[in-house]
Order: C-alpha cells, then sequence, then structure tokens
C-alpha cells in the first residue's frame, strides 16, 4: 500500500503554526526569565541591607562608611574604579589591601576602593557571599574576580541625594539650588537611629537616576529591569520601585530638576 506524505499546503501551514506559537511563547519566556532575574536581585539587595543592619548591631548602631573617615550620607557611583586622581582623595586607607587580589588602597574614598571595602571588610563578615553583590541582569558588572578585586559591582550606596538637602528646618539651609522634594536627610546621618527608616532608600541599582531608564526623555537602556529597579531600605526591607516614581522616593531622583517652588533670595 502506498503512503501518502505531506502536500507542500500542508508543510507550509504547520511551519505557519509553529512560527505563531513561537512568536507568542518566546516573549512570555523572556519575561519569566526576568521577572526570575529580578526576584534573585531583590534577594542580593535583601542579603546585603540585612549584612549592614548586622554590622550596625556591632557598632552602635551605625552604617559601615567604607573608606570614608565618617558616615557617608551621600551616593557613591558604583561605576567610578579605584584609581589616583579621583574624587575625596582625603588619604584614608591609603596603602591597605583587603586580600581581594586588587591593587593596594590609593587613599580616594569615592569609588571602587568604598565597595572594595563594605563587599570584603565590613559587611562580608556578616554575609560570606561577594556573589550577592552582583545583579543577574546587570549587563556592565559580572562577579568575575577581577571586578572584584576593584570593586566593581552593581549595586548603588544612595542614602541621601540633592532633593532632600535644601529643606526647610536643615542645616545645609532653606531654599538652595535644587528644590525640596521631602523630607530634609542631611542631618540624618546613615546608622540605626535615624527617621523614615521604612521610606528612606539605603542601596539601589541602575535605573535609579533620573537620567537612566526608560522613564528619562528620552529613554536609555542604563536599567537592569523593565519595569524598575531594586532597593534595599534602612528598616531591611527590600522591593522593586516601579518606573516613573523618581519625584516620591527617598531621596527623590528625578531629571530635570523640577521647578524651584521658593526662589533663591539674589
Amino acid at each position: 500500500m502506498k503512503r501518502k506524505g505531506f502536500t507542500l499546503i500542508e508543510l507550509l501551514v504547520v511551519i505557519a503554526i509553529i512560527a505563531i506559537l513561537a512568536a507568542i511563547l518566546f516573549p512570555v519566556f523572556a519575561q519569566a526569565r526576568e521577572s526570575a532575574r529580578t526576584t534573585s536581585c531583590l534577594s542580593n539587595m535583601k542579603q546585603i541591607g540585612l549584612g549592614i543592619k548586622m554590622y550596625a548591631q556591632d557598632y552602635d548602631e551605625l552604617f559601615p562608611m567604607g573608606t570614608y573617615p565618617g558616615p557617608r550620607n551621600w551616593e557613591v557611583n558604583m561605576d567610578i574604579p579605584s584609581g589616583p586622581g579621583l574624587l575625596d582623595c582625603f588619604g584614608n586607607w591609603n596603602g591597605f589591601n583587603p586580600g581581594d587580589g586588587g591593587p593596594n588602597y590609593n587613599g580616594c574614598s569615592y569609588g571602587g576602593d568604598f565597595y572594595r571595602t563594605l563587599m570584603s571588610v565590613q559587611v562580608y563578615p556578616y554575609t560570606k557571599n561577594k556573589n550577592i553583590w552582583y545583579c543577574p541582569s546587570d549587563n556592565y558588572r559580572s562577579a568575575s574576580k577581577e571586578n572584584m578585586a576593584l570593586g566593581l559591582q552593581s549595586y548603588d550606596w544612595f542614602p541621601n541625594w540633592v532633593y532632600n538637602v535644601w529643606c526647610p528646618g536643615s542645616s545645609a539651609g532653606f531654599p538652595g539650588p535644587f528644590p525640596c522634594l521631602g523630607p530634609s536627610l542631611w542631618d540624618q546621618n546613615p546608622s540605626e537611629k535615624v527617621d523614615h527608616v521604612a521610606e528612606r532608600m539605603l542601596f539601589t541599582e541602575r535605573g535609579t537616576f533620573g537620567w537612566d531608564g526608560p522613564d528619562y526623555n528620552p529613554p536609555n537602556q542604563n536599567f537592569n529591569h523593565s519595569k524598575g529597579y531594586n532597593a534595599a531600605y534602612f528598616d531591611g526591607h527590600a522591593k522593586l520601585v516601579v518606573f516613573g516614581r523618581k519625584m516620591r522616593t527617598l531621596p527623590a531622583s528625578p531629571w530635570p530638576a523640577p521647578p524651584q517652588p521658593n526662589p533663591i533670595p539674589q
């Protein structure tokens, strides 16, 4: 008995059905993978935040200072490598080496050496894991020995920025060069003794600054997750901050700066 094969039309129909199913399912698979990565990143943030709180229990409720001589109540850019001629070169920790395979410290507090100190000296005893400093969705930083040895990782120390400085009651004065978008954090150095612990961010990631992410005009690709950025808070919890809310976070981080409601006296 002669067996009849598929006709050309039938094969084309089957191929078309497969192509349609692939077009439907592949984005679903990609979204599921990104969702898993976002959750893994959130877990990293949670572990780092809890490590810092455990550090504070041993050091009179003070948070780690990295390579600074006192509390660092400002952001530290995670993309600035260690090296001479950088910001805040006070000579602190100059020549120190944490034994991470990297060069000796150069005395500049801002940048990679700040994070090397957190990763290898101050927070590491409480987390025992340097891989948590790397977001699986970060296209710029991977958990390589080379990056770890330079303090190049995925997360931003971000307890304060320009919109929570020049506010009523702040020792910095009011008004100032940037508008006040919430309570002043200028006199609230990172510790267990500050106010607004459930709302105030301590660590964030790519996409936090107003000039980063899909909510900037024009949009750009400097963000890790499609829906928002993860943040660890002073009280130890972590959550995803949805894009489009940078005016309402603490600290706030929109860009460009909104109009100054109180003109600076001339």
